[in-house]
């Protein structure tokens, strides 16, 4: 007996867990009304006189290659579309004849598609199709995790539920054999309602976050992670928030920051950059005319403002005409006073806002 150590858990064996299976049409790879010697293939680079492609079928004695395709027989079909590799002589060459979509799945879709020659990617693209896996619904989920049920409710139920009704019915679980477990699934769920993103469900697919909603998770993650003394850089994470949910966002930044972190957010708001312990400001203008030191300093300190280079000077528009010396009175009087000896740093193209007032200028920057 072959002894096998392949353990696929509560993963559905049909789908390999993705929820979804590919479907190839296979209008798109021959023509039924055709025989083999007439050219019923439409696969690009199958040419009839090819030994490796189409005589292999056309010689293999499984299939009459004269006979249009739609004739066949339901084995001669079978042989044709499913058959088990098996060596067959094709012009006096030893070949391995298999079934037509094994072939097509080994030779087109265990490649990266992108690597793709383009006429290639295109056939592709056209000749297979995903669909919602039959047998677990689209929940990845194998028939025996799906009918392990706690109060009517199964885990692809509890999946498939929005985050802030998840964290209430989680709350009412009452088990203390996995206490220490249902403690931290609370506080993870409750941070992602706390952030803004309670609105989600854990069975949505990663690919179809916002670049600010992927953000936010992968910040959650970090906060329960152990790991400490490390650098986190965040790209304007209160895009889409409401201006309420900012201070939530804020209170998360500084969670993560007094676990012992530094933490660096490139931000617009004044809400965020408020909270920074180190604020440097970019500009004068956009793109490659922002790339121009005009402010750093601490908090509660004088900022510096940096000598602006020709390229900045030469900037016309307002941005280029505002001095920016030290932090406007509402950063000094909104932010917290630290906690912790780590740095938080923002770096902001907007720390300097129209309405701020004009700011003496200090020593010029080393």
């Amino acid at each position: 007996m072959k002894a096998t150590y392949e353990r696929t858990g509560g993963m559905c064996t049909n789908c390999e867990g993705r929820g979804k299976v590919s479907d190839i049409d296979l209008t798109q790879l021959y023509d039924d009304s055709k025989s083999l010697a007439e050219g019923a293939f439409t696969i690009p680079g199958w040419k009839s006189d090819s030994q490796w492609t189409v005589q292999v079928y056309a010689q293999s004695g499984f299939v009459d290659p004269d006979k249009p395709i739609r004739e066949y027989t339901e084995k001669e079909l079978r042989d044709f579309l499913y058959g088990e590799p098996v060596k067959v002589k094709v012009n006096g060459v030893n070949l391995t004849y298999e079934g037509l979509i094994p072939k097509i799945q080994k030779s087109f879709l265990s490649k990266d598609k992108e690597a793709m020659q383009p006429h290639i990617r295109a056939f592709v693209e056209r000749a297979v199709t995903f669909t919602t896996c039959p047998e677990c619904d689209g929940t990845r989920l194998s028939e025996g995790a799906r009918s392990s049920r706690i109060g009517k409710i199964s885990i692809a139920d509890a999946c498939a539920m929005e985050i802030r009704d998840l964290a209430e019915w989680v709350r009412t679980l009452d088990e203390p054999s996995v206490a220490p477990l249902l403690t931290a699934l609370r506080d993870t769920l409750d941070s992602f309602v706390e952030i803004g993103l309670g609105y989600l469900s854990l069975d949505r697919p990663a690919g179809t976050l916002s670049g600010g909603e992927a953000q936010r998770v992968k910040m959650i993650r970090h906060l329960g992670s152990s790991l400490t003394d490390t650098t986190y850089v965040f790209d304007e994470p209160t895009i889409g928030l409401h201006p309420h949910d900012i201070q939530r966002m804020n209170d998360l930044l500084l969670r993560l920051r007094d676990k012992g972190n530094t933490v660096l957010v490139v931000e617009h708001k004044p809400e965020a950059i408020a909270i920074a312990d180190h604020v440097v400001d970019l500009g004068p203008g956009s793109r490659h005319g922002g790339r121009h030191r005009l402010l750093r300093g601490h908090r509660r300190g004088p900022a510096v403002r940096s000598a602006p280079s020709p390229a900045a000077t030469s900037t016309t528009g307002p941005r280029s005409r505002r001095r920016c010396a030290s932090p406007p009175a509402r950063w000094r009087s909104a932010a917290p006073t630290p906690t912790t000896s780590r740095t938080s740093t923002s770096t902001s193209r907007s720390a300097c806002s129209a309405s701020s007032p004009a700011w003496r200028a200090p020593a010029r920057a080393r």
